[in-house]
């Protein structure tokens, strides 16, 4: 087999795999008023649906760094994906505690994903890293749409909790792609050499030292604002439009869509972007002034929100994309990948886990939406000024002794 439909292959593995990554959590929003109302969730309790995952992200990211060097990162993933699947269904079970419990476990699994596909975007592509990080992330997009757009026309047909479980049916598909395509290719040699670092000196396991490099905060503070804004946003748009622009619970779940089918543009072109100069700060900061506009523009004008909904959804896009090819982009080799992908996890999904929770706490506790909105605002600022910091051309070498 050729080089080129090696690449292809584990490309159509990366896609998906991607696809299932955000469709879980995605799926939730247009059901809240529905679930909420049969669970006797309030809004502080039902952003936690959202939080949970969240919240796992960055629990789970020393976790998953780990089992990629244990069990190589082909099959590391693998448990990720039977996790996402086990989460999927068993949430749908019984009452709020499984639908607790299996949130989370649908958070683990996707953040072993989430730490462990970018090393082999940056083992497998080299160069073309960045461009296979638009894809993926891009992917991601599609899943989260057509999720989004489908809950509630699945939820009349099969209600909330079939319209959850449905969407299973992603990941054995994407459990035999990756298994053929990725972990099958993965010699014992090569899974020891390149993934489970079995074979690496004691000193590649010490990946904390990118705690002490002022570089890895700026990409945690950047991965941390845009998560939480995206997070926030995914949770409480449909509720925000329903308030403010006065939709319809459908017209809600269908703009979620829109909102995540726009990001697909800028998720696949960010990367072309970041060769332009050989510092990506700029591009940072005009992410930041797109949140911005979006928000200001939903509470000042929320009869204009088809067009603040597509713009926030290109700065999503692009915001995500952004601070995972930085992640490749800055690191030397793909032990730093993993460690900056683990601590930039770690640090800014805690962040982004408080995000939904802050913003349905706000809202209800003033009856509004704008300190919610100047909360999230506070947010593109900080992803802006860390952009500036982590955009620099420095790139972090694994230390040697």
């Amino acid at each position: 087999m050729t080089a080129r439909r090696s690449r292809g292959l584990i490309l159509l593995a990366i896609v998906l795999v991607s696809f299932t990554m955000r469709g879980a959590i995605a799926a939730v929003p247009p059901l809240i008023g529905e679930l909420s109302a049969d669970l006797g969730l309030t809004q502080a309790g039902a952003s936690l649906l959202t939080s949970l995952p969240v919240l796992m992200f960055a629990l789970a990211a020393p976790m998953a760094a780990m089992l990629g060097r244990r069990l190589g990162t082909g099959r590391a993933v693998i448990v990720g994906l039977v996790l996402i699947g086990v989460g999927t269904l068993g949430r749908v079970v019984a009452g709020v505690p499984t639908l607790l419990v299996g949130t989370a476990v649908i958070g683990v699994g996707i953040t072993i994903a989430n730490v462990l596909v970018p090393v082999v975007i940056k083992r497998d592509f080299g160069l073309s890293a960045g461009r296979v990080t638009g894809y993926f992330v891009a992917t991601m997009a599609v899943g989260a749409t057509a999720t989004s757009a489908l809950s509630v026309p699945a939820a009349e047909l099969f209600g909330w909790r079939g319209a959850l479980a449905m969407w299973t049916v992603l990941v054995p598909v994407a459990m035999v792609g990756w298994w053929l395509h990725v972990v099958r290719r993965e010699d014992p040699q090569r899974r020891v050499a390149h993934t489970a670092d079995v074979a690496e000196p004691a000193h590649a396991h010490r990946d904390g030292f990118v705690w002490r490099l002022p570089l890895a905060w700026a990409l945690a503070i950047a991965f941390g604002s845009q998560s939480a804004l995206y997070y926030s946003l995914t949770t409480w748009l449909p509720s925000i439009l329903v308030d403010r622009a006065d939709v319809t619970p459908g017209v809600a779940g269908v703009a979620l869509g829109m909102f995540q089918l726009t990001a697909i543009p800028t998720a696949l072109t960010i990367a072309g972007l970041t060769r332009l100069r050989r510092s990506q700060g700029w591009i940072g900061a005009t992410i930041a002034v797109s949140w911005s506009t979006f928000l200001v523009g939903l509470i000042v004008a929320p009869a204009l929100w088809p067009l603040w909904t597509v713009l926030g959804g290109l700065g999503q896009g692009a915001g995500f994309t952004f601070v995972l090819t930085l992640i490749v982009l800055r690191s030397g080799d793909e032990h730093v990948v993993r460690a900056l992908g683990s601590m930039g996890q770690l640090v800014g999904y805690l962040v982004g886990a408080a995000g939904p929770f802050v913003v349905g706490w706000l809202a209800q506790t003033t009856g509004g939406w704008a300190a919610p909105a100047g909360f999230m605002l506070a947010l593109a600022a900080a992803l802006g000024l860390a952009s500036l910091v982590a955009g620099r051309d420095v790139v972090v070498h694994t230390p040697r002794p």
